[in-house]
């Protein structure tokens, strides 16, 4: 157990499971132990960010549409109040015993924890496979890579799997604090025991697996950004090179009694107005301004040099080229006459052609996998080093700055 939510301190302890993990039986059915990028030392390159926010913090203000992060992604009460179903006693919020099991309310949980810390984890890909698959699919274009899917499997097991026991490192001997670990099992059950199923259902923003974006989680606290492929991944530098990875994302959430960190303090975040805004635009590939375009990761609109169209170019079935604008911010003749697509003029992203081919494929090859946007990207994408070192530090003054109590609640 550990009252240390430092970006340090959680990261190693996430590196120790991967590591255990590891050695275990589960993972060791292959030949390729190593399916994880890896650091000098050879340990897992963990990434992590952390922020914290106010109880009555809603997180998605202004982002509740389809081709966003969908109509009714969970927020803290939905999470608090699955977790609250999952733990309900015989004791009501007064303390009396009670015949009936009752869940404790959100408005207890206002009134006695202070702040929601929310931790976002990625766990990159290797990028000796992801650069074997993009070379394969160079030469062969219509082609999987059984390699690189045995990989994606694994990574998936292995971060739920982390995750979740670092979530029970988290938990207190007194319970003072509640700790949820989003894993894949925990996104599907808050989807169906916290959102009315009137409200449930395929997603159309980038969280496809239910009701709760953790892909949005991660761009929120400045894990990392999406690129015009809707994915999400992380740039760095490294000896003076930009490094990029991408991988599977979870998170954590934890209902704490502190008061929100708002100097940065261990590299804790907190995602202020002005950072919410600035993220606005950023993930918003319409907007082409030289301002906000100086600080995207993603190349797809040029600056000063040549526009990156990787993603788009390797798409078999065209979904990416139908869900992107074109380098001047436009869209296409073709897809601007699809206007059932966009939404408050955000364009929802062709999931229906890229699931039908990819769907097709792995009815007929169990192993068959695509994520050709997002290998070629880690692997070939154009990189920006001024962006990434521009980026970073307009988080770090955006997301320090102290602002009036946010009003209302959820």
């Amino acid at each position: 157990m550990t009252n240390d939510f430092s970006v340090n301190t959680l990261t190693q302890i996430v590196k120790e499971k991967i590591i255990e993990l590891q050695e275990e039986p589960e993972f060791q059915r292959s030949i390729d132990k190593t399916k994880f990028a890896a650091d000098k030392k050879g340990n897992p390159a963990v990434k992590l960010a952390v922020a914290n926010v106010p109880m009555d913090y809603d997180l998605w203000e202004g982002l509740r549409n389809p081709a966003v992060v969908g109509m009714y992604p969970a927020g803290l009460r939905e999470i608090w109040e699955f977790y609250a179903n999952r733990r309900k006693g015989q004791v009501d919020e007064t303390g009396r015993q009670t015949i009936f099991q009752v869940p404790r309310s959100f408005d207890f949980a206002l009134n006695n924890y202070q702040r929601a810390i929310i931790i976002s984890v990625m766990l990159p890909f290797s990028k000796n496979i992801t650069h074997d698959y993009v070379d394969q699919v160079i030469k062969e274009k219509k082609t999987s890579s059984y390699r690189f899917t045995s990989m994606y499997e694994d990574m998936n097991r292995m971060s739920d799997k982390a995750l979740a026991r670092t979530a029970i490192d988290l938990v207190t001997n007194d319970y003072d604090r509640v700790v949820v670990a989003f894993n894949n099992d925990t996104v599907k059950a808050i989807s169906t025991e916290a959102i009315p199923q009137t409200r449930q259902g395929g997603s159309h923003g980038p969280s496809k697996g239910g009701n709760y974006p953790q892909k949005s989680v991660a761009a929120l606290v400045g894990l990392g950004q999406f690129g015009v492929s809707r994915i999400i991944f992380r740039d760095e530098v490294a000896d003076g090179k930009v490094e990029r990875f991408t991988g599977p994302v979870r998170s954590i959430i934890i209902f704490d009694k502190q008061s929100p960190v708002k100097d940065g303090q261990g590299g804790i975040i907190y995602p202020s107005k002005a950072w919410r805004q600035f993220l606005f635009q950023l993930l918003d590939f319409t907007k082409t301004q030289p301002e906000i375009n100086r600080f995207r990761f993603c190349s797809y609109i040029s600056l000063n040099d040549k526009g990156c169209n990787k993603c788009l170019d390797c798409c078999p079935s065209g979904a990416q080229l139908g869900s992107a604008p074109q380098s001047d911010g436009q869209y296409s003749e073709q897809v601007a006459r699809q206007a059932h697509r966009f939404w408050e003029g955000n364009l929802q992203f062709d999931y229906g052609k890229c699931c039908d081919d990819r769907g097709q494929m792995a009815g007929l090859f169990p192993e068959w996998s695509c994520a050709r946007c997002l290998t070629v990207c880690v692997d070939q994408g154009i990189r920006r080093k001024q962006a990434v070192q521009d980026f970073y530090q307009k988080m770090s003054e955006l997301t320090k700055q102290v602002e009036p109590k946010l009003g209302g609640r959820i």
